[in-house]
């Protein structure tokens, strides 16, 4: 039987379910979080959902997360679940197999190295143990050096377990680092060698998503600048609008 996909009004729907359950959960608790990248990108343009967009992105201090992941699975809706394994970043998701294209991200601020080779070091590090743990990859969208990089961080990873390389990932990335620098240690590629100030995320303001009250960093317009540039108010090609995990 042929496996049923979801539609991105499904998605959506879907996804709006998790965010309820999250923020309520937070709230109740005072964890203290961000929509993040196309999702604060969503609730700035559209006031939602970028309509081809197909995930949540939530963004927590490592403080913060600590204290999610201890109270979420005690008190989630029993649909969900926060899980680890699938890739370096901690995801919700359905327990509906039939629904988990749907998943809420969870990119995590941790200091950084002082700039120079440390910092340059523990980059390599995180996108090595990246490398060893991606799978199904479509070496199509990358060129030669990168292919080549990503198959062999592949191989040097397939002796260990996923969990092993999770563990490793998390050790690395919250390693003590002085000074006040912080990045998405769990983002990819580009995403996680931006720097940020905890000043740029620390002071929030709430705005409508979806008929749901998120919070969204009060200095919205300098990060969205930095991750998008300074036309981010402007959509894409109609060519570039697509979802970036779903076939449809």
């Amino acid at each position: 039987m042929e496996e049923k996909k979801l539609s991105l009004p499904e998605i959506h729907a879907e996804l709006v379910e998790q965010l309820k359950d999250i923020t309520a959960i937070c709230e109740r608790h005072g964890i203290g979080y961000n929509l993040m990248c196309g999702t604060l990108l969503g609730a700035v343009r559209h006031k939602g959902f970028i309509p081809w967009d197909d995930d949540v992105d939530l963004l927590m201090t490592r403080e913060e997360f600590e204290k999610f992941r201890v109270v979420y699975p005690k008190e989630c809706d029993k649909r969900f679940e926060l899980t680890y394994l699938d890739t370096w970043t901690p995801r919700v998701m359905n327990r509906d197999p039939e629904k988990a294209a749907a998943f809420t991200d969870f990119f995590i601020l941790d200091p950084v190295p002082p700039a120079g080779l440390k910092r340059k070091l523990w980059f390599l590090r995180l996108h090595m143990l990246q490398g060893m743990m991606k799978k199904n990859v479509d070496y199509s969208r990358f060129g030669l050096k990168n292919k080549i990089l990503l198959f062999g961080t592949h191989v040097l990873g397939l002796p260990f377990s996923t969990k092993t390389k999770a563990a490793w990932y998390e050790k690395c990335s919250r390693s003590e680092k002085p000074g006040n620098d912080v990045c998405m240690s769990n983002g990819a590629f580009e995403l996680m060698t931006h720097i940020w100030h905890p000043d740029q995320f620390a002071e929030k303001v709430r705005v409508p998503f979806e008929g749901i009250e998120c919070q969204i960093p009060a200095k919205w317009d300098e990060v969205l600048t930095i991750l998008f540039g300074p036309d981010y108010m402007t959509p894409p090609p109609e060519s570039e609008r697509v979802a970036k995990h779903l076939d449809v």
